[in-house]
């Protein structure tokens, strides 16, 4: 998927800035400030308008997912990489979706100084999704029981740009869309949803380290990892999977524990007995606690699935450390609610009989209750970063790419 372009003005000098839609950084290259990026609900972005018109500006609302999807059947596995929007409210007049605008055109940030009124989306970002998931664009739809996660690093608000007066005519492309069917008593000021925080280091002042899109910060000057926040972040506690190798890289994981309802998920016993994993029950199966591991980081739909298998299976034994690594540490950039909504779908992939396991769970239900951060080492070969505990491998062009999803 290609990049969308933000445009920005600099906070502190005023300075025009361009950004990845992705960033969670904001870098000014005039006056040298770093700011974390953050958001009262969604993002919101706005489409300028390209042509003139005497009729009223106002901008209409819709949702838009880009990250993976996926459908698990009883007999099979389909997922997507997803690029999509939909309408965010009931008008048969307007567009049912943005097409490759959102993709080919650049993209600002709603501000309070923003020119028009907007029109307040009536479709819930859990609808839009329940949406996409009944008919995901470029998949067979099925019927009868499956497991499905929507799962991605961008869930955003775009507003299309349309005039109203005896008529509505689009804003990019003067095209008369239908008569006026725009209730103006709903229309809204633009108003302020984006908050910027410092990156420097809570607890000692030092510069933090990460990528521009990482949801984890780290200081290399008191040892210490930070979740930015708009109020300067808080700090966690990342552990570290020990090897006698020497690693080239550490690839985040989520640690995360889940309370079933409807059925039982605690232990390792719970597990085999849930998805008839082929395991004989051993005594401390019993009493051992079982946890997900989901990568912390975007990588291909495929991977993700077998990934997040394997290392849940292997369960490694991470402990805290004092201090960092001097070793690259992978940017975080799954949060741990998208990696939460993954659970289901990677419970059905720990399933070799998935049509066993769906009258087991149905009518169930999963709530989060801890997550934490753990890092795996990799050691580097030619063409791939090997895990040796696990003897597991990922392709060095897999990490590179996945940047771009």
């Amino acid at each position: 998927m290609t990049e969308a372009q933000l445009s920005h003005q600099c906070p502190q000098c005023g300075a025009p800035v361009e950004l990845d839609e992705t960033d969670r950084i904001f870098s000014c290259p005039f006056c040298q400030v770093r700011l974390f990026i953050h958001a009262d609900g969604p993002f919101r972005y706005y489409l300028k308008p390209h042509i003139e018109h005497p009729g009223t500006l106002i901008y209409v609302p819709y949702w838009r997912f880009r990250g993976n999807a996926f459908v698990l059947a009883p007999q099979d596995t389909r997922h997507k990489i997803l690029d999509s929007s939909l309408l965010a409210v009931d008008n048969n007049s307007l567009p049912p979706s943005l097409g490759l605008r959102s993709q080919a055109m650049p993209l600002s940030f709603v501000e309070p100084n923003t020119q028009g009124l907007f029109l307040p989306p009536s479709v819930r970002s859990a609808e839009f999704k329940a949406r996409l998931l009944r008919a995901i664009p470029g998949l067979k739809a099925s019927s009868g029981p499956r497991l499905t996660a929507c799962i991605g690093d961008v869930l955003s608000l775009i507003h299309l740009p349309v005039f109203q007066s005896h008529e509505l005519v689009d804003g990019i492309t003067g095209k008369l869309l239908g008569p006026a069917d725009i209730d103006t008593a709903g229309l809204e000021q633009a108003g302020s949803h984006l908050r910027f925080a410092s990156t420097l280091c809570p607890q000692c002042g030092w510069d933090l380290v990460g990528d521009r899109q990482s949801l984890v910060q780290t200081c290399p000057h008191c040892d210490t990892a930070w979740e930015p926040g708009p109020e300067g972040g808080s700090r966690i506690t990342p552990h570290f999977l020990q090897t006698p190798e020497k690693p080239a890289l550490y690839l985040p994981f989520w640690n995360l524990r889940i309370r079933a309802k409807g059925f039982r998920l605690q232990t390792w016993a719970d597990l085999i007995r849930l998805t008839n994993l082929p395991r004989a029950l051993l005594p401390w199966m019993e009493s051992t606690a079982f946890s997900f591991r989901i990568p912390a980081f975007k990588i291909r739909p495929e991977l993700f699935l077998n990934l997040s298998a394997q290392v849940s299976l292997y369960q490694p034994d991470a402990p805290e450390q004092e201090s960092l690594p001097r070793v690259p540490l992978h940017p975080v950039t799954l949060p741990r609610e998208e990696a939460f909504q993954a659970v289901p779908v990677v419970l059905g992939r720990l399933a070799p009989a998935r049509k066993n396991l769906f009258p087991k769970i149905q009518g169930g239900s999963i709530k989060p209750l801890e997550a934490r951060i753990e890092y795996l080492p990799f050691v580097e070969e030619s063409h791939e970063f090997i895990q040796p505990e696990m003897n597991m491998a990922i392709q060095k062009n897999a990490l590179f790419w996945s940047a771009t999803l």
